[in-house]
């Protein structure tokens, strides 16, 4: 089956208190920045929020003329009993989230689920699972990964490349690589956009801004298809139905 490449694309934004009182308004700004250029360019992203209390979830659906993925963090890898903070946090979030008008389909975590808390995903009807959403992460960001069945439908996302942080190097080169990275067979990429490490190391949106027109112009070409994490998950099933002994490496 011949398939398009996928570029899964997700936005890390942290939370206001974790950036600090001083760098609140920037952080804001940022986000708006960003948001632009993505909708310029007519991409949806999914925007992986550090916000327990939904405030960002609320003004990004607000401030978006497109539909974007609104996906909820929750620290996972620090909680002596994942299943306590998965059915207690998670059920209060996907709730508060609904009454706000915003389906969650895909959960970010720090951690990888674990086998017997999966139910609780199919649950709380959680699709897709990010065990990469974590700001900052102290290993080395995998290149490629494939997408990871579990069980009950849930699917695990690839490693993303972390962007912002080689972008010290020319956009086109890191474009290039891509290019070739998804002509070697390779369905799945996830790209993702850390505005934590673009505050600390001041990247300019500028940079952010080429590299999503170089993906546009890939995408007009018919190289690549760019979309949100949560529109892998039909695709995903539709390719472990039709080849249920190999799923494409990412």
């Amino acid at each position: 089956m011949s398939l398009t490449p996928q570029v899964l694309l997700s936005v890390s934004l942290p939370s206001r208190k974790s950036v600090g009182a001083g760098y609140v308004h920037e952080r804001d700004e940022l986000r708006n920045q960003i948001l632009h250029e993505l909708e310029k360019n007519e991409f949806i992203a999914t925007w992986i929020l550090h916000d327990t209390r939904l405030q960002d979830t609320r003004e990004l659906t607000q401030r978006s003329d497109f539909s974007q993925e609104v996906s909820i963090f929750l620290d996972t890898a620090r909680q002596a009993d994942q299943r306590t903070v998965l059915s207690h946090q998670l059920a209060d979030l996907i709730g508060r989230s609904r009454n706000l008008g915003v389906r969650i389909t895909t959960l970010s975590t720090n951690s990888r689920i674990e086998q017997d808390n999966l139910n609780l995903l199919v649950r709380n009807k959680i699709s897709m699972v990010n065990p990469h959403g974590g700001i900052q992460l102290k290993s080395p960001s995998v290149n490629s990964l494939e997408p990871h069945s579990l069980r009950f439908g849930v699917w695990e996302v690839p490693a993303p490349l972390q962007w912002a942080k080689q972008l010290s190097n020319p956009v086109r080169e890191l474009i290039l690589k891509s290019a070739m990275r998804m002509r070697i067979k390779r369905p799945f990429q996830h790209i993702q956009i850390d505005l934590l490490s673009m505050l600390q190391n001041q990247i300019p949106v500028s940079k952010i801004a080429g590299l999503l027109q170089s993906l546009n112009k890939l995408r007009d070409r018919g190289n690549i298809d760019i979309t949100p994490i949560r529109s892998a998950a039909t695709l995903l099933r539709h390719l472990h139905l039709k080849q249920p002994a190999h799923i494409p490496a990412a």
